[in-house]
């Protein structure tokens, strides 16, 4: 069976053949890898069997209501014996997980903290739980974490490794992306450059590095509505996660729910051949590279997308059209920075959360208030200036934007009514220094510029602002 080791070295040749931008990881097999046909086919069929067990079974711990909505995961140990397929799938998936080959030398402590320092001889056991999501849904983006020490300590400890095991063919695909987080305040890169697209495919196991930001995309689908999509997630860790999001199966409650039979599972193992299928690693043959570049804002091909990350920040990425991509598919993904913008907060006033990082964030605020998601994100809408802008002006200013659905009446504190809208307001949070955007005239770039100016924050120009002619020509009348 070829390693994780082997396709990390294969890798390096493939990127440099496609004459790719240099990679912040290197090679892409450091941020996941996959495995098709990781169990035999008698075996997977028993997982998906004992899934719909699991799932019938409900609330087995008994949670209750879990701060912030989580719910628990269950816990098994490498000192237990497998009493069912998925504890006996499990130990199979151990043998592909090689921290090794993920931390490479490019991660460093200082932008990633010190998983580095873990072998796969640290790893004490296995956190599992299972995804039913329909084929049109998706799953916010998040870091895979002790969930109960971040609910009391506000802080992130990570798995070593993250893996996704897909039961059916069926749904939207997970973006694993090139960004962390130390204590999930702060990101590292601030906007991700490089990510990994892997569509579901039956039988297909995925390994990534424990820290990274991921998600499902459900605008990505290549699916009609009416099946569902089935995952079976394993993540591997130095320590078990603490209790009450992290559960033991005890054999009673194994029992309880009729997934407690470890002499039929050692039986089958001895007599009817091995847990594992054939475990292809997935390669160059399967494995496009996308390199989404381009010097307009709007290139042919390319659908803009986005994604929220907490607090709710916007992630806008560019793909190519669903129809040029392909069911089943893993696809290895680089974005230069005129495709991918994650410098602007979209303001909802019932997020605690993000409405106390907003007064605590010692930046200016610019917040943009327009009437709906639509202004922003049409083909002639805001965004197609103002996320450049942001990016731009990032290291003095935050970017805000702010419908009436989620801000409704927040342009009040300024002094305006809604029919004043669209409008760019300044405000600083720290001093309580507000000021308005000039209302004459039309709205765009350029007046927004100037209001950033009146405020007195001075903005050096960049030697390049491509397509600025085009996207400074984009307005909407007062």
């Amino acid at each position: 069976m070829a390693t994780l080791l082997s396709l990390a070295l294969i890798l390096p040749t493939l990127i440099s053949s496609q004459s790719l931008p240099d990679p912040l990881v290197e090679p892409f097999s450091t941020l996941a890898v996959g495995f098709d046909d990781v169990l035999s086919l008698t075996v997977i069929g028993k997982v998906k069997t004992e899934v719909e067990t699991y799932q019938a079974a409900g609330d087995i711990y008994e949670s209750g209501d879990m701060k912030f909505g989580k719910r628990p995961t269950t816990w098994f140990s490498f000192d237990s014996t497998p009493r069912n397929y998925i504890e006996a799938s499990i130990m199979e998936f151990f043998k592909l997980a090689v921290p090794e080959d993920f931390y490479t030398p490019d991660y460093t402590v200082e932008h990633y903290g010190d998983l580095k320092r873990y072998k796969k001889s640290d790893i004490q056991g296995a956190e599992w739980w299972i995804q039913a999501r329909g084929s049109k849904e998706g799953i916010g983006f998040h870091y895979d974490k002790d969930e109960a020490y971040a609910s009391l300590q506000m802080r992130m400890s990570f798995p070593i490794l993250s893996t996704i095991t897909y039961l059916t063919d069926v749904g939207a695909p997970t973006l694993i992306l090139n960004q962390t987080s130390l204590d999930g305040s702060v990101e590292y890169p601030e906007v991700p450059s490089e990510g990994f697209l892997s569509y579901p495919k039956k039988n297909r196991h995925v390994i990534f590095r424990g820290d990274l930001n991921h998600g499902v995309s459900k605008t990505l689908s290549l699916d009609d509505e009416g099946s569902e999509r089935i995952t079976l997630l394993v993540n591997w860790w130095v320590s078990k996660p603490l209790e009450p999001n992290c559960m033991v199966l005890t054999d009673d409650l194994a029992t309880k729910i009729g997934l407690n039979y470890p002499s039929e599972v050692s039986s089958y193992i001895s007599s009817s051949g091995p847990v594992s299928g054939s475990q292809v690693p997935v390669n160059s043959d399967s494995t496009p590279y996308l390199n989404i570049t381009g010097t307009k804002q709007k290139e042919k091909g390319y659908k803009r997308h986005l994604e929220r990350f907490p607090p709710n920040d916007a992630f806008y990425y560019d793909m190519p059209k669903n129809k040029a991509l392909t069911k089943g598919s893993l696809y290895a993904v680089t974005w230069e920075d005129t495709r991918v913008f994650g410098h602007t907060g979209m303001l909802d006033l019932y997020n605690t959360q993000q409405v106390g990082s907003l007064f605590r964030d010692p930046l200016p605020k610019l917040i943009v208030f327009v009437h709906e998601l639509r202004d922003l994100d049409s083909p002639t809408g805001i965004n197609w200036w103002l996320q450049p802008l942001a990016r731009k002006i990032s290291d003095k200013i935050k970017v805000y934007t702010a419908t009436t659905e989620k801000a409704k009446g927040a342009w009040a504190a300024f002094g305006l009514k809604e029919g004043d809208l669209p409008i760019a307001v300044m405000h600083d949070t720290q001093g309580d220094k507000k000021m308005v955007m000039e209302r004459e005239g039309t709205f765009g770039m350029g007046k927004v510029e100037k209001l950033i100016e009146e405020f007195g924050i001075i903005v050096e120009e960049k030697e390049e602002q491509e397509g600025r002619e085009e996207m400074g020509g984009m307005g909407q009348e007062l």
